[in-house]
């Protein structure tokens, strides 16, 4: 497995592990109290700094191991350019559910979280684009 897809597994990782705990949190709030009355925006918020912080440890512990002197080829490049663009068009799919909902007039709670929600699913489909992309040898 290349420094590059290595690095972008340790984002997918942190995107789903991030997502499933605030998602998880979410719910337990969601049962007991009434969407207009949750404080989602701090949870919300320390979801994506876990995130970035997760995804930095990872990142400098996949740069702690192998060889450095050639960590990204051209190979790599392209295999990123695919992904990415893949990725780019999940998050434009998913990104019609909050825009619905903010046509619709819904509570900002329902366009926030849904809009979180598309980029970690768009996150974690894009890092399974880039693994197939590997895997087929572009």
């Amino acid at each position: 497995m290349s420094f590059e897809l290595r690095g972008q597994v340790a984002y997918g990782f942190a995107a789903l592990v991030t997502t499933a705990v605030y998602v998880a949190w979410l719910a337990i709030q969601l049962d007991s109290t009434p969407a207009a009355d949750v404080d989602y925006t701090s949870a919300l918020f320390r979801a994506i700094v876990a995130s970035i912080v997760i995804h930095a440890i990872g990142r400098s512990i996949v740069r702690g191991r192998g060889p450095r002197a050639e960590l990204t080829d051209q190979r790599d490049k392209e295999i990123g350019r695919r992904a990415d663009a893949l990725a780019f068009y999940a998050f434009s799919i998913f990104a019609l559910g909050p825009m619905v909902l903010a046509i619709r007039e819904a509570d900002a709670f329902w366009i926030a979280n849904a809009l979180f929600l598309a980029y970690a699913l768009a996150a974690v489909f894009g890092v399974g684009a880039r693994v197939v992309l590997d895997r087929r040898g572009l």
